[in-house]
């Protein structure tokens, strides 16, 4: 008897070692058709029922060989160096211990190859008969039943849903959703694309160029975005942070000083003049003490100072430099900021924003913002607020006059901040309070309110703003109405009406002829302007970034009055290269000269594509005459009607119909030669 079970078990384990995966265990099938047949009936019997399953099992094998067996043993795992050996059978007992993982269990979802050929699915991805028999386990989508009411068990879920969605999923799920619900997301994700696009400089200077020539388009970069940084004559040594006083004597410092108070105060002016006349005294007064915070105050001053006063960098400018860096960046941040360390920050981003590279002064841009916040600065004391309500944050300045310098420096931060976001194409910092009051005049040469009161209309270009297209336009009036006296405040006025003129381009808005004519006066002042402050040394951000944009979109307007401006903005250009020799420059004019010359080879191969269609008829006003054909002659309200038509079309503008309106031109007298 003994002998007989384990030859019946034998044949078991070698019929099934011809499938395609040996995982199997035969204690099931053992229990079904052993145990109990050999403590029943009798050997014969038993010998019997399983030949004759095996009989039955390899003939539905050779009738349909991609099929699995009909009485399928369940699976379990066999050893785990691939199946040569069987693991030993369990005894009854142990096997009814056992009992709750013996029972079968139904899979909620089956697979599609199991569902078409009728096979049991245990729901897993791939499931044991795909496994087994080397299916393409997938499963369709199906909406379940309405007689299961209950939520399907964790392991369910996790069986049908093995992995994380990805991103091809996340758009499948998003191409299921309705028009209504589709087409709003899809449209708002395209005007934040094309207002990045319009706000960035470098996108539309590529777009222009592969619009002309894709094989020699300039690649994708801010040129001329300032002066770029200047090096040394002689090489940089060794550059380390020292303390101002050793850096800088007393009378060098005061000479710097005054001229960033003469050249950058006036628009830029968030700096108590008599507090830092006093500071900067006490300071020198005891050259032994420790460097402070407003240290970097008084670095960032000087290095401005110097960098309006000398074309050529200089070692004093370098150790200035890194001082204000190392006080800044050493500041451990155990309390809220303090309105010197934000106003060592300001003047860092300032010189950072006409010297260092694009990124890095977006990082320090956004930093100072972070700090405005934490220190409270941009908080404004309100009189209705509760007697019984403690702000988390109170406002850093309470006192009059600090609230004003607090509110400047406040608006120069968002000011740099925005366009820097804007060039880049990244995100920008703002208040739950929003923009801060409107400055006013403290003294006769104060212009930073010229330059604040353009932050409305600057932060109305964000892209996230809901603002429509169709305020683009009144918008554009607006600036171009403002009162700007001061060259820098110029520069800055003009940036914003380019920035708009983009975005007009992009969205195929056009102007009116009037608001073009302002536009092209606009740029006018500010190419003369350009050119004024690199005479008096004075290189501001703008003196490089206006002139370049200038020319781009002169290009882009092409008309007859913008292509006339074109030598005024490339000799500005030049002008400020051959100023401020840096690689950033060279780069920025060697880009401009392309971009012209691009321009300049479409116009003579257009010009070369009319010459042959004109030479196509030649002698055309001659043949004309011979048939009798009476001179065409236009009568007064035609006339008019396409003067009219004329007006509205920027393209062409400037020219002169009367002339080529004549019969004798028309005729083909010598009018048209």
């Amino acid at each position: 008897m003994k002998r007989l079970r384990l030859i019946r078990i034998y044949q078991m384990e070698s019929k099934y070692k011809k499938t395609r995966s040996p995982k199997c265990t035969f204690e099931t099938e053992y229990d079904d058709r052993c145990h109990l047949a050999l403590s029943r009936s009798p050997i014969s019997n038993t010998e019997s029922r399983v030949n004759g399953a095996s009989r039955r099992d390899g003939a539905r094998s050779r009738g349909r060989a991609a099929s699995p067996p009909a009485r399928k043993i369940r699976a379990s795992s066999l050893e785990a160096s691939g199946g040569t050996t069987s693991i030993p059978l369990l005894p009854l007992a142990m096997s009814e211990s056992s009992g709750d993982q013996l029972k079968r269990k139904r899979a909620r979802v089956a697979c599609e190859p199991c569902r078409q050929r009728k096979r049991k699915c245990n729901g897993a991805t791939p499931c044991a008969t795909c496994t087994d028999w080397g299916y393409n386990c997938h499963y369709t989508d199906q909406t379940p039943r309405k007689r299961r009411l209950s939520q399907p068990s964790p392991t369910a879920t996790a069986s049908a849903k093995p992995f994380p969605p990805t991103a091809a999923a996340a758009a499948a799920a998003d191409s299921l959703r309705s028009p209504d619900e589709a087409v709003p997301q899809s449209s708002h994700h395209q005007g934040i694309a094309r207002s990045l696009e319009a706000n960035s400089a470098a996108a539309f200077v590529r777009k222009m160029g592969l619009k002309v020539d894709p094989a020699q388009a300039p690649k994708l970069a801010l040129f001329g975005w300032n002066i770029g940084a200047r090096q040394l004559p002689s090489g940089t040594g060794t550059i380390s942070a020292r303390p101002i006083v050793d850096v800088i004597s007393v009378a060098d410092m005061k000479q710097l000083a005054e001229v960033y108070f003469t050249k950058i105060d006036p628009c830029y002016g968030f700096i108590d003049r008599r507090v830092f006349d006093d500071r900067l005294d006490t300071r020198w007064q005891t050259p032994l003490s420790s460097s402070s915070i407003y240290d970097s105050v008084l670095a960032g001053v000087a290095a401005l100072g110097s960098l309006f006063s000398q074309r050529s960098m200089t070692i004093t400018e370098l150790h200035l430099v890194e001082s204000a860096r190392s006080i800044l960046d050493g500041h451990d941040g155990s309390g809220p900021p303090s309105l010197e360390l934000v106003t060592g920050w300001a003047l860092r981003v300032v010189y950072m924003r006409m010297t260092a590279a694009p990124h890095a002064t977006w990082i320090a841009s956004s930093t100072l913002m972070h700090l405005i916040e934490a220190a409270g600065l941009h908080l404004e004391p309100s009189s209705t607020t509760p007697h019984d309500t403690v702000p988390l944050r109170p406002p850093a300045a309470t006192q009059p006059h600090d609230r004003e310098i607090s509110r400047r420096l406040v608006g120069v931060a968002h000011h740099l901040n925005i366009w820097t976001s804007f060039d880049l194409g990244l995100s920008r910092v703002s208040f739950r309070t929003g923009l801060p009051r409107p400055a006013a005049p403290t003294t006769p040469g104060d212009y930073t309110p010229e330059v604040l009161n353009l932050l409305p209309a600057s932060a109305c270009l964000d892209p996230e703003n809901s603002q429509t297209d169709s305020d683009l336009e009144p918008t554009l009036a607006r600036v171009l109405q403002g009162t700007h006296t001061q060259p820098p405040s110029v520069m800055a006025q003009t940036n914003l009406v380019l920035c708009i003129l983009r975005r007009l381009r992009i969205l195929n808005l056009s102007i009116t002829p009037q608001v073009t004519d302002q536009v092209l006066v606009l740029f006018g002042r500010a190419l003369s302007y350009a050119r004024a402050m690199v005479t008096d040394g004075s290189p501001w951000h703008q003196v490089a970034n206006v002139p370049m944009q200038i020319l781009y979109v002169l290009l882009e307007m092409d008309t007859r009055a913008s292509l006339a401006m074109l030598p005024a903005a490339m000799q500005t250009v030049t002008l400020v290269a051959t100023t401020y020799d840096t690689a950033t420059m060279r780069e920025a004019y060697s880009t401009a000269r392309l971009l012209v010359s691009l321009y300049q080879q479409r116009r003579s191969e257009d010009t070369r594509v009319l010459a042959e269609v004109l030479n196509l008829a030649p002698g055309g006003g001659a043949q004309a005459g011979e048939t009798g054909t009476e001179p065409f002659s236009p009568r007064v309200d035609e006339l008019s009607w396409l003067e009219g038509l004329v007006a509205e079309m920027p393209s062409l503008q400037g020219l002169e119909l009367e002339p080529w309106l004549q019969g004798d031109v028309l005729a083909g007298g010598e009018g048209w030669e």
